[in-house]
């Protein structure tokens, strides 16, 4: 890549079909992390331990940086989407749903391919449609998370955010560990039937749910 040439306009950055809007963001990010990168052929690859660089990697210093940054939560999520009992492309989703990657109308608007008079709801609730509004506020979308916890027979403390929701739901307090991968399958199915029903009513434009 750097032989083709990384920087913004590179020939490392020409691809054989049109990218989707949400890889066009991630390729300018990756874009950005290497434009700083200065590759020396004589010098040796090594691994440094970015929180302290000079004595290395420690529990010390990751301990000191995860509860002085508060990112618990942002690293468990991350590492608690993958399982090998749910279906990559289900994983694939909520991993884009935490990162907010989805195109959402609220996205599309941001990125400019939506007009912002077309950022509404695809439910119809006259709100903008951001992930968190879609996925858990919407009116008719967040009936199937009530009907899902009545059957559970569980009560959650709203949640304004999706990561806290995810958290919470997967890792019910009380409850036991044996039960959390049951609850984040449950979790994953819920977000994936909202995602199929908003498809269905904006490229079939058809309701399902």
């Amino acid at each position: 890549m750097r032989r083709l040439g990384w920087d913004v306009g590179g020939r490392a950055w020409v691809w054989r079909h049109r990218l989707f809007a949400w890889v066009e963001e991630s390729v300018r990010e990756c874009a950005a992390l290497l434009c700083n990168i200065v590759l020396q052929s004589n010098v040796h690859d090594s691994w440094r331990w970015l929180l302290d660089p000079v004595h290395g990697y420690s529990m010390k210093s990751s301990y000191c940086d995860i509860t002085i940054t508060g990112d618990i939560a942002d690293i468990s999520q991350v590492d608690d989407v993958w399982f090998k009992h749910i279906p990559s492309k289900v994983s694939i989703l909520v991993w884009r749903l935490l990162h907010n990657r989805l195109p959402t109308k609220e996205n599309l608007v941001q990125r400019g391919i939506l007009l912002s008079t077309e950022g509404t709801c695809v439910a119809g609730c006259d709100d903008i449609e951001s992930a968190t509004r879609l996925f858990l506020h919407c009116n008719i979308f967040s009936v199937l998370w009530s009907n899902v916890r009545t059957r559970l027979g569980i009560y959650l403390v709203p949640s304004r955010e999706l990561r806290h929701h995810f958290i919470q739901f997967t890792k019910m307090a009380g409850m036991p560990r044996s039960s959390h991968l049951s609850l984040t399958a449950i979790w994953f199915a819920t977000v994936w039937v909202i995602w199929k029903e908003w498809n269905n009513r904006v490229f079939k434009k058809k309701n399902v749910y």
